[in-house]
């Protein structure tokens, strides 16, 4: 059995792992249906939301049984001829002290241990004296055991779980009168999703004991019912942080020292060569990479509703910069795939696995944008969407879970964390290794800013070349900030603990420490020196002992850098980690960096309470994706002395400037703040500052001050510049591609468009160049092996993938208008976490996805983006735009969102493969040119500086950008003319030979 609190055995903290009895023995039961014979009603034809057969066992799950297993048909009730029967709502109790709690909890896991199948653990619980007066003596007890007849054996345990575990008044308010069986179907299924996902600590039961005992802990500890950010500490007093003298580590009390991780620093002039080498073994990695995206969070600091019917919506479809955060991710992939196909003449697809939830509707909100998109041009077979489980909601006071509508207890996503474990269930590794994947970029949809410049392609080339295990983007990060910190842990073991050398470990990611001197016989014991750079959680920092102190007495910066969630995973080595753990039955690569967060309070209408108004600290069992890589440790025979050598482990760190690896749109600004920090307002403002950066620094251009942050919240910002990310995405690629010219303060430009060439061009006012084939055409291709996203979902691995297919239980993703359970929006209570001054306010949005999407089906062929040159081409050399541009300071304006009001604009549109090229102009007022497919575009000036415009045919590209490599691993750019077009316009290379103007451009 797996211990309850595995991450704090070593600080000594674990609960009396003691079996003991709960209540009383099992005793020989008689049949409970046997007393509802007078009152039970026919049993109706029903269609149940899930279909749930009883699983094959892992650590603690019942054994197979076959065909569709009923529960037992001789269930007891000594309650035959007992008291009358009452309603369950005038019976509840108060729920016992936690600790008495957790004894019965790690009892009832003692004994339901030993169960073999699921009948059998439907046995243990009927044994139970209050499962049984609750099915026996209240009236809703009676009706959900009628009701037993048509559920599965697993179904009808998830639900005798509820009074086992004090949450009988989860089934306390079944309405009268009314059907019930669709309900208690869907109860019955979101619980055993926990229960099939949490099988590794005792499914259902084992994840209300993990609850329990971290708030027994957090109450052992004096932290009240409430603590800010517990996680089960261990309360021992912080350790000083190592030599007083050393500011660059501190120690914890179970002897892990924590020292500043190093690893390759892309903003230093000092590692530019070893930055272009990264970047280019980035590329050059490029077909053995994948994307990951854990999409499945609630966003509940967001607010994001639907302007039309006030729907909850879910991070991803918040539109940024004028297109949802999902797309924004996508378009970045599509950028560095675009640069690929440009130096190798290879197109390749990027397969992307993203993790979606039942939250807020949010997988089939996601199916549907995709839909909608036509899959960006990426075809449903590089994707692959998989559901993460919804987790019960826990009062820190008792234990019990908040309940915000009958049947319908608060769920919502338990953490990023579960998405290693959900990849095995789901077959997302396997998915990803039958495409030759073997390393992939983890990001999260609510940080745009990770595909500036070099972040993301420098990472995957300091990772995928030795096949590193797991590696984090970092950036520098203020003294006493609410954000986790990434540090090299080192711990000494004795060597027994460890086999082999320089190996990593991947079972205990945690420590026993040095266990202690020298031998009995004098003897110096040998040890071990384990090395991990890994994720601490701000919450964590006292109780492990880290001093968060700044690089030096000017500084507010912390000497250890910011953990961003921006990680690079070798996808082999996390697999293994993984299945060891679930094999070993242990929680630290399963779970993650399990934590109870119990620091906020969470208003809610109680229906116990007839509806009331309730607010009380509460919190749900979550993991971090980015503590995986305590299990990915690595052991050698004595402690490391170089940077060089800590810099080689397997797991890394890369470094960059901030605004280049985070920025986030998490949560909303509140009015009269001028706090922006992870808010949409402080991304875009973080956007147009690396703008500022990449224009002035790269391209030699002109460009006022973007302004402060009150500057930006009264006035808006100094301008405003958006670009397609394939435009770059390098900006180094960026500065050949723009050189000279000028932005007036308060102007926009919008370069929708990649094949740019602008030179000494001057913007005051408004320049949007919108190309609707920025990159090559669309055409029919054949459905590559592996299947199509809807397909994969039919070539389930697993069970719990069966539970989470579209349609097989509506509570999960809308699809046949079912409210999902605990986190829809249309029928049940509104919730809202709040902050620390009370609840947080909501962002208004359009929202075109008010229907899910219809079901996938089977295809051969599907619509995908092909890289060609067959795509619009911008060229301005020596032009000047003047037009009234943007209205500032009108009210409506929404920078994040690029919704803004328009008094003139220079607007090209360029359709297809279409040119528009203009010189020695002026081009003033409010002025729009449409450029044909196939044609091209010539604006001049005449004698009296009047505009030329002419439109010629074309029968292939007139110019193109080459790209090379250079020795030191540099991207450069040469400008070929091609001859008028004569180049074909389907061609992926070469050209004619004529190269005209043709030159090098150098930075």
């Amino acid at each position: 059995m797996a211990p309850l609190v595995q991450q704090n055995t070593a600080a000594g903290t674990t609960p009396n792992s003691a079996s003991l009895s709960l209540l009383s023995p099992p005793r020989p039961l008689g049949s409970l249906n046997s007393c509802l014979q007078a009152s039970a009603a026919p049993p109706q034809p029903r269609r149940r939301a899930v279909q749930c057969q009883a699983a094959a066992s892992r650590a603690f799950g019942g054994a197979p049984e076959p065909g569709r297993q009923q529960p037992p048909a001789a269930l007891a009730s000594r309650a035959a001829a007992s008291a009358d029967v009452v309603p369950a709502a005038t019976q509840l109790v108060e729920a016992p002290p936690i600790d008495e709690q957790l004894r019965q909890l790690e009892g009832l896991l003692a004994r339901l241990q030993r169960a073999t199948t699921y009948g059998d653990k439907v046995e243990v619980l009927m044994s139970v004296p209050q499962v049984q007066a609750f099915f026996s003596r209240t009236r809703e007890g009676r009706l959900v055991a009628r009701e037993w007849s048509d559920l599965s054996a697993k179904e009808a345990y998830c639900l005798a779980c509820l009074p086992a575990l004090h949450q009988e008044h989860v089934l306390a308010l079944i309405p009268t009168g009314v059907p019930v069986t669709s309900a208690l179907a869907q109860l019955a299924g979101a619980l055993a999703r926990v229960e099939d996902f949490y099988d590794s600590i005792g499914g259902l039961v084992g994840y209300q004991a993990q609850c329990v005992a971290l708030i027994a802990q957090a109450q052992q500890e004096g932290q009240g019912p409430a603590p800010a950010g517990s996680s089960a500490s261990s309360g021992e007093e912080p350790c000083s942080g190592g030599d007083s003298s050393d500011s660059s580590s501190s120690s914890s009390s179970d002897g892990t020292e924590f020292l500043v991780p190093v690893g390759l620093d892309l903003a230093s002039p000092a590692a530019a060569q070893e930055a272009a080498a990264a970047v280019a073994a980035g590329i050059a990695a490029l077909p053995r990479m994948a994307e990951v995206y854990p999409l499945g969070g609630a966003g509940d600091r967001l607010g994001l509703r639907c302007e039309a019917t006030g729907e909850s919506l879910p991070t991803a479809v918040l539109q940024y910069c004028g297109r949802s955060l999902l797309e924004n991710l996508v378009r970045d992939v599509q950028a560095r795939e675009y640069l690929y196909w440009k130096l190798h003449g290879t197109q390749h697809t990027t397969p992307i696995a993203i993790m979606t939830s039942a939250a807020k509707g949010n997988h089939w909100r996601v199916e549907a944008l995709f839909e909608q998109a036509a899959w960006f041009g990426r075809g449903p077979s590089s994707f692959r969407l998989f559901q993460q489980p919804l987790v019960p909601m826990v009062a820190a006071h008792d234990g019990r879970w908040l309940l915000q509508s009958p049947l319908q207890p608060m769920m919502k996503p338990g953490g990023h964390g579960v998405i290693w474990k959900l990849m095995i269930d789901t077959g997302v590794f396997n998915w990803l290794a039958a495409q030759g994947r073997e390393a992939a970029i983890v990001r999260q949809i609510s940080n745009p800013m990770a595909g500036t410049d070099n972040t993301l392609l420098a990472l995957a080339g300091a990772g995928f070349p030795g096949r590193r295990s797991f590696g984090f983007a970092s950036c520098d990060r203020v003294v006493g900030a609410a954000e986790g910190m990434n540090v090299l842990a080192l711990e000494r073991r004795p060597a027994e603990e460890d086999e082999g050398e320089g190996v990593p470990s991947l079972g205990s990611g945690s420590s026993s420490g040095d266990k202690g001197g020298a031998s009995s016989a004098g003897a110096e014991p040998r040890h071990r020196y384990s090395y991990r750079v890994t994720n601490v959680e701000y919450t964590e920092f006292e109780r492990l002992g880290i001093v968060d102190s700044s690089v030096d007495e000017a500084s507010n910066h912390s000497v250890f850098p910011a953990n961003t969630n921006v990680l690079y995973v070798g996808l082999p080595a996390v697999e293994r980690a993984v299945r060891a753990s679930m094999a070993a039955g242990t929680t630290e690569a399963v779970l993650p960096g399990m934590i109870l967060n119990l620091g906020k309070r969470v208003s809610w209408a109680d229906p116990l309470a007839g509806g009331a108004e309730r607010s009380v600290a509460a919190g749900r069992l979550e993991c971090t994706m980015q503590n995986l890589a305590d299990s990915l440790d690595q052991s050698f025979p004595a402690p490391l002395e170089s940077s060089e050598e800590k810099a080689a482990l397997d797991t890394f760190l890369v470094y960059n400037h901030r605004r280049k690896v985070t920025s986030s749109a998490k949560r909303k600004l509140k009015p009269g703040s001028t706090q922006v920090h992870q808010t949409p307002d402080g991304s875009f403002l973080d956007l147009q500052r690396n703008a500022a950066e990449l224009l002035g620094s790269h391209c030699g251009m002109a460009v006022p001050e973007v302004g402060s942050v009150a500057d930006y919240l009264a006035r808006g910002p100094g301008f405003v510049f958006l670009a397609h990310p394939a435009l770059g995405p390098l900006w180094r690629v960026v500065g050949q591609k723009i050189r000279g010219g000028s932005l007036a303060p308060r102007s926009e430009v919008q370069l929708e468009v990649v094949e740019a060439c602008l030179r000494d061009v001057h913007v005051a006012g408004s320049l949007r160049v919108l190309a609707d084939a920025p990159m090559g055409h669309t055409e029919e291709r054949a459905v590559p092996a592996g299947g199509a996203a809807g397909d994969g979902r039919r070539r389930m691995s697993s069970l719990l993938e069966a539970l989470l297919a579209p349609g097989a239980n509506s509570s999960l993703d809308g699809l046949n208008g079912v409210e999902p359970l605990g986190g829809g929006s249309g029928g049940g209570a509104a919730v809202v976490e709040a902050g620390d001054d009370g609840t947080w306010s909501t962002y208004s949005q359009p929202c075109t996805l008010a229907e899910a999407p219809a079901a996938c089906t089977p295809r051969s062929a599907e619509r995908r983006l092909v890289f060609s040159q067959r795509c619009g081409r911008l060229r301005l050399h020596n032009v000047r735009v003047a037009n009234a541009g943007v209205d500032w300071g009108h009210a409506d304006n929404v920078w994040w969102r690029h919704s803004l009001v328009r008094k003139e604009a220079c607007t090209i549109l360029l359709r297809g493969m279409s040119e528009f090229e203009a010189r020695d102009v002026t081009l003033p007022g409010d002025l729009t040119f449409e450029v044909p497919d196939g044609c091209r575009m010539r604006v001049t000036a005449g004698p009296d500086g009047e505009l030329r415009t002419r439109l010629e045919p074309l029968a292939g590209p007139s110019w193109r950008w080459e790209y090379s490599m250079s020795p030191a691993g540099e991207v450069d750019l040469r400008l070929l003319e091609l001859g008028g077009g004569s180049e074909d316009a389907g061609s992926t290379g070469g050209d004619d030979g004529s190269e005209g103007e043709g030159f090098a451009l150098g930075l």
